[in-house]
């Protein structure tokens, strides 16, 4: 079991013994627990699960569709066998002013790996898709929305902000 293992699972735990069952927008109930906070190191291990099944390779071209691609068009997951935002797309065939789309907006990409070779020590890098004028025509408002990153002793750190997160609950432990 990974170090990710464990800390997800304490997670859980802390969800079933401490969160709080709330109502919300979807209509479906869910347990709460807000501000939680993981924390990896990538010279110890890539956090991934492996008590459960992760669609990592999905999830990597979702990334590099929203990083790379700045893009928000449906059709450009499609090319590749990945469907995680079917149920959002609108009727133009993408998922509107959000992810890749705030991303090219602003040209964040470029912008932070600029700072990154050019002013390591800058204390404002990061890449924030939170952005107000733009949400409500989006399909969605983001849920991975803010990243800060930082480079110490030469290495290099990244703070997420995650502001909901779908934690798959196990029935038994």
């Amino acid at each position: 079991m990974s170090k990710f293992d464990e800390q997800y699972l304490d997670l859980v735990e802390r969800i079933l013994d401490t969160g709080y069952y709330s109502q919300n927008r979807t209509g479906v109930a869910t347990y709460k627990l807000p501000h939680q906070i993981l924390q990896f190191n990538l010279e110890d291990e890539f956090p991934i699960l492996t008590t459960k099944y992760v669609a990592f390779n999905a999830a990597i071209k979702e990334l590099l569709w929203i990083f790379q691609k700045q893009s928000n068009k449906i059709s450009d997951l499609h090319e590749q066998n990945v469907h995680i935002w079917d149920e959002w797309e609108m009727k133009d065939g993408t998922i509107g002013t959000a992810y890749g789309w705030v991303v090219k907006k602003y040209n964040q990409v470029d912008k932070l790996i600029n700072q990154l070779k050019t002013n390591p020590q800058d204390r404002r890098m990061l890449i924030n898709l939170w952005q107000i004028p733009y949400l409500d025509t989006g399909a969605l408002y983001p849920c991975v929305f803010n990243s800060c990153w930082d480079v110490t002793d030469n290495k290099l750190n990244c703070l997420l902000t995650i502001r909901s997160n779908d934690i798959p609950l196990r029935s038994s432990v």
